[in-house]
């Protein structure tokens, strides 16, 4: 009788804030249900970049500490990518202060990057603070040229077959991760061509299961078994290369620490 009571409770509070039915649609029980019910055959797995070669000496530059913005071993994991396969054009969808972009330019010919223009977020209702970050970090940058439109209908002919590296960073929504997935597809220079997802995870342990939804959805099911999570990251990877993939640990001790070393810059 009480748990009849508490539903009837709760379906009084949804029908007053409807917004509240996003807290249970986004609950990662309800999330992982679906991704399982939806992919009972995948056993996610686990990528190392940080035993790789490229991984003995790193300079992540710039690096705010700012909302927002990716893990530092992130954006290690695309400079690590772009030197180990040696990507020459790299194109991703979501700009923000473009420290992704500027910290891979050195390592690759090109960057595309592409974000809403400035007037869409102005409509949003967005403040001129939050539009000003926008490009920030990568305006200046020689081998970078910004795009802008909306991922969803921006014309992406220009850019089909010519990218090696494609950074799927803007709306993690699942239908938005499976339609900006489908787009990348068409990017792919070659079948070699690298995908990489960001917020894939909640953390750098748990996975996000609205996100990986979205990518699985997408990809034909012969690539789902070259679908990595990231360790040490938020990002996914798919990889043509047949690597070796472990099991995801939860908690486990850790094998690795690192050691950084801060120097302030002026901006």
């Amino acid at each position: 009788m009480q748990k009849i009571i508490k539903l009837l409770k709760a379906l009084q509070l949804v029908l007053q804030r409807p917004a509240l039915l996003n807290l249970i649609l986004k609950d990662e029980t309800y999330l992982l249900e679906n991704f399982t019910k939806a992919f009972p055959n995948v056993t996610l797995q686990e990528l190392d970049p940080f035993a790789w070669t490229e991984a003995e000496e790193l300079k992540i530059t710039p690096y705010a500490f700012l909302s927002g913005s990716s893990m530092a071993t992130d954006f290690a994991f695309l400079q690590m990518l772009c030197r180990k396969y040696k990507i020459e054009t790299y194109l991703e969808i979501g700009t923000w202060r473009g420290e992704s972009a500027a910290n891979v330019a050195p390592y690759v010919k090109e960057v595309f990057t592409l974000n809403l223009p400035d007037s869409t977020l102005r409509n949003m209702g967005q403040s001129s603070a939050y539009i000003d970050s926008h490009r920030f970090f990568s305006k200046d940058i020689q081998n970078v040229t910004h795009l802008f439109g909306d991922s969803a209908t921006f014309d992406w002919q220009p850019y089909a077959q010519k990218c090696d590296l494609i950074f799927i960073d803007g709306d993690h929504a699942t239908e938005a991760v499976e339609r900006d997935t489908k787009t990348a597809l068409g990017l792919r220079k070659s079948s070699d061509s690298i995908l990489v997802w960001h917020d894939a995870k909640q953390d750098a342990e748990y996975p996000r299961y609205d996100v990986l939804l979205g990518i699985y959805k997408a990809l034909p099911k012969e690539l789902h078994q070259n679908v990595y999570l990231v360790k040490h990251g938020l990002c996914a990877v798919y990889i043509p290369d047949a690597l070796v993939g472990q099991a995801i640990a939860i908690n486990a001790l850790p094998k690795r620490a690192f050691e950084l070393h801060l120097t302030q810059k002026e901006v």
